[in-house]
């Protein structure tokens, strides 16, 4: 910007702002303190009277004022009003309980102390459960409530009246650290009377070997005990 056209803004503003200044000090020496809102015609007593309509109590309609409205939802897609049985259907019916999905790792039953209680693992948590008859799981397999156990069975119950059994796995029933595999059932098996020849004969084998040893250690225990024989003097 140069300096005319700064100039130029500068006496712009000023004039602005003696222009507002005036227009303050003709209004604070009184300038349309004699208007006022005009009433309507008949006084003020008319003017009173007119909130009186939105004191008047509300008046519910006629019952039979919405039928056609009732008859045909808006919301429904077919404008049919949804059956009352359908309603009571939803109203009853219950979320379908999550499968039972533990096993069973323990029994603890104590007949002195009335204690029963059953070690599990829950599989959809992958944690240790400790639980006593009457007792239910947790998170979502919370529906389902330990109400017996006997010496290898814990027995569960849901909320719509089904039980399940779990039995103990034992450790005979879990795959071994070697992971060896079961026979096969059609794999050929010896006959068990089958004789046993080489067997025996490795056997015969190793006694002789071993009765063969000892005879050489009682030789050479014979000949340490030996005095050395004294040396024959030469004869000349």
């Amino acid at each position: 910007m140069n300096v005319q056209a700064a100039r130029m803004t500068t006496r712009i503003l000023a004039a602005t702002c003696g222009a507002l200044l005036l227009l303050l000090i003709v209004q604070y020496a009184g300038l349309g303190r004699g208007y006022r809102w005009d009433t309507p015609t008949g006084g003020d007593d008319q003017a009173r009277e007119l909130p009186s309509i939105d004191a008047r109590t509300p008046q519910m309609p006629a019952p039979g004022t919405y039928v056609a409205i009732e008859a045909h939802p808006l919301f429904n897609e077919d404008r049919e009003p949804t059956p009352a049985d359908a309603l009571a259907g939803d109203d009853n019916a219950e979320p379908p309980a999550n499968p039972l999905n533990v096993q069973l790792t323990g029994v603890i039953i104590d007949e002195v102390n009335q204690v029963r209680v059953a070690m599990l693992l829950d599989k959809t948590r992958n944690q240790p459960v400790s639980l006593r008859v009457g007792m239910p799981l947790e998170g979502d397999q919370a529906a389902w409530t330990l109400v017996e156990l006997r010496p290898r069975v814990a027995v569960f119950r849901n909320a719509a009246a089904e039980t399940s059994e779990v039995e103990l796995e034992t450790a005979s029933a879990m795959p071994t650290a070697a992971g060896r595999a079961a026979p096969r059932a059609n794999a050929p098996r010896a006959p068990a009377s089958a004789p046993q020849v080489k067997s025996d004969v490795a056997a015969d084998d190793l006694a002789k070997r071993i009765e063969e040893r000892r005879r050489q250690m009682r030789e050479e225990a014979e000949r340490n005990r030996r005095p050395p024989a004294s040396p024959t003097p030469d004869k000349k």
